[in-house]
Parts: structure tokens; sequence; C-alpha cells
């Protein structure tokens, strides 16, 4: 046999092993994971912890990880911006619910001066799955968890019929408030005492770097410590600590603004959770089925190439074409059907296109302004820490003076 020959037998038997495979997958119908969830509950302190121990928490919004999505992902800006308010919301809330901590809030970012800090990135988030990276560390720059979380969901998460009111994947937040917890019940009240003692440290040197610099220490690992403690009535100090009473505030008016932003885009989401997993799970069914039959398409053409050169009468020749007519049709079903599934991930974004405007940014009031809230939160932080330097600075150069009671109308 020429060399010809055998490399079209090569061809041929490669040919004939795709349609084997592809054959024996046809038989066994595809099958979606159904999945139930039990409730996790979530875990509370061993024991009670004593008001000046209990650790206050900032939780930033969650990285979008839109930069490490690709074109074939499913994913919307909009939506993830919308998310990564979401999740860090969900997560403060079900941390609250423990009781082992003091207040919990959603903060603009980690500049904000907190005792213990949780970072987030969003993997993936398709209504199917939600796969996030947590990342905690307290204020002395101590890491506690680099952890990864993934939940997958089924069918029967967004069943109407079913009445489901907990978000569909509450047990992913409850892992991670219980995981957090168990850090700190492996960590004495003294030692908390400390980390909050170190947040104090911290705020003070912001505004008064000349006064408290030298309150703390930094190892060669970049872990902060106490030097020593300034005198209970230090007077700088108490003035530093009307500042912080004064961040707090607008601290928590902005956790106002991420509790609302959360309710008015819970129900619009979950519709949108439940058309992105259907949209998800038929994308996929639609993917599979077109790749198996662009695979059997293919073979069959390849086929019907290696009948018809070893054809030896007009009968064979023919039965050669109809093979490989046949392939170029299944090939086609094969492009149609990845079509459909093109069509189902432009719903999905005509969905989110919707969402957009139901979670459009809020405009917040305080005494003596209005700010604006959108994408540039932190830079509507950082104006207001300025102005509370401003405020510090006043009020130390001129005591009980005019500008003095001025920067106090703003509490």
């Amino acid at each position: 046999m020429s060399q010809r020959g055998v490399n079209l037998r090569k061809i041929f038997k490669t040919a004939t092993l795709f349609l084997c495979l592809i054959a024996c997958g046809s038989a066994q119908a595809a099958v979606d994971k159904v999945t139930t969830s039990t409730v996790q509950p979530i875990k509370t302190p061993s024991e009670p912890i004593p008001p000046e121990a209990l650790l206050d928490v900032g939780i930033s919004p969650f990285n979008d990880g839109l930069h490490m999505t690709d074109e074939d992902d499913t994913v919307f800006p909009e939506v993830r911006y919308a998310e990564s308010i979401y999740f860090s919301n969900q997560l403060s809330k079900t941390m609250e619910k423990s009781g082992g901590w003091g207040a919990i809030r959603v903060v603009p970012s980690t500049e904000v001066v907190m005792d213990v800090y949780i970072t987030g990135t969003i993997l993936q988030s398709d209504g199917e799955t939600l796969d996030l990276e947590i990342r905690v560390f307290d204020t002395s720059g101590k890491q506690w968890l680099d952890q990864r979380h993934q939940q997958v969901v089924g069918k029967y998460t967004y069943d109407r019929r079913l009445k489901i009111a907990a978000d569909p994947f509450q047990n992913l937040f409850t892992t991670i408030a219980n995981n957090v917890l168990a850090v700190r019940e492996e960590m004495s009240n003294a030692d908390a005492v400390r980390l909050r003692q170190i947040s104090e440290l911290r705020f003070a040197r912001d505004f008064s770097p000349e006064a408290f610099d030298e309150y703390i220490d930094q190892g060669d690992n970049g872990i902060l410590s106490i030097a020593r403690l300034p005198a209970e009535d230090d007077s700088i100090l108490a003035r530093v600590d009307k500042i912080r009473e004064r961040d707090y505030l607008y601290v928590d008016t902005m956790q106002d603004y991420y509790d609302t932003f959360s309710e008015q885009m819970h129900v619009p989401y979950q519709d949108f959770r439940r058309v992105s997993y259907d949209s998800v799970v038929k994308a996929r069914q639609l993917k599979k089925r077109a790749n198996k039959q662009m695979l059997a398409g293919v073979a069959a053409i390849i086929a019907g190439i290696y009948g018809r050169t070893q054809a030896s009468s007009w009968m064979q020749m023919d039965g050669a074409t109809a093979t490989a007519a046949a392939g170029g049709y299944a090939l086609k079903q094969g492009l149609d059907t990845k079509q459909k599934s093109a069509e189902q991930t432009e719903q999905l974004a005509e969905m989110g296109s919707s969402l957009e405007a139901v979670i459009a940014p809020q405009v917040i009031a305080l005494e003596d302004r209005t700010v604006t809230l959108t994408g540039t939160v932190q830079a509507q932080y950082d104006q207001w820490r300025e102005l509370l330097h401003q405020i510090y600075q006043q009020e130390r150069s001129l005591p009980g003076t005019e500008a003095g009671q001025s920067a106090n109308n703003i509490n």
C-alpha cells in the first residue's frame, strides 16, 4: 500500500474512534447537578466577650475580579460592581449574628482604621457558582486567614414554589464568618484589648505623628506593636478620640448607604441570579451538544473523503459522498447550536443592563453637605479625612475660639 493510503487509513481510524466516542457519549443524557443545602448555623463565642475586648471589623467592598476574566466569561461590569458591595454587606450582616464582635462596618477601604479587616475577590459569580477569595488581617498587620470559598447550588435553589427566603449562597458567608470567629476564639481578651489600643494609636498618629509616632513600633516583619502607652489623661489623645468619633459618624452614614444599596438590589438581583443560573446551565448544555455535533460532523466528513479515495465502484463512491454530506449537516447543526448558546448570553446581557438602572448610585445628605456616592466612594472618604485633619488643626491651634466652635458644630 502506498504511503498516501497508509496516511488515509490512519485518518479513517481516528475518525472512526471519534464517532465511537461520540456515540457512547450520546447514550448518556447530560445531567446537571441538583443540590439541596441544609442551612448552616452561625457560631457564637464559647463564652461572653467583655465589651473592652470586642473587636471592630471593617469589610471593604470586594474586588470585582474583572481583571481575571476572559472573553468567554459572561460577566457584566455593572453587575460585578454591585456584587462587590452586596457580598461584603452580606458578610457583615452574617457576622453580626454571632455576637462576637464590636461594630461591623462595610468601609470604603482599609484606610479606615479598624481592629480587623476583611477583603475579598470575586473569582466567579454566575448564579450557579460563587467563588470568593477571602483575606483577613488585623490592625497590627498580622494575617489571620487567606482562604478560597466556593459553593455550587442546584436548580431547586431558584424554584419559586419552594419560597426559599435565604440567600442562595448564605452557607458560604456563614462559613467565612465562623472561620473568622474561630481565629478570634484562639486569642485572649488581653490580646484583643491590645489590638484596640493599636488602632487608637494608629488613628492618633495619622493626625499627630509628632506626638504619637514613638508609641508604636514596627518589626522587621512589618507587624505593629505598642512601644508604650500615653497617659490616661493625655489631652492630645482625648482630642483625637473626639475626631475619631466624628469619623465613626461618617462611616456609619456610609453603612446606611451600603445597607440601602443592598436592600434595593436584593429582589432584582435574585431575579438576575435566577436568569443567570438558567442561562449558564442551558448554555453549557448547548455548548456540549454543539461540540459533539461538530465532532461527529468532522469525523463523518473525514470518513467520507477517505471512502471516496478508496472506492472501487460508483456505488461505494456514492455511499462515501453521502457520508461526507451527512457530516456536513452535523457540522451545521453544531454551529447552529452554538448560535443558540450565544443568544442565551445576549439575553443575560439585557438583564444585566436593566439591573444597572435599579442599582444606580445613591445621594445621601450629611449635616453640612450632600454627598453623591458613586464609584468614587474612596475619593469621598479621602475628602472627609482631609476635612477631619482641618478640624483637628483648628481645635489644636484655636481652642475655645469661634473657629473651634464652628468645627465642633459638624458633629
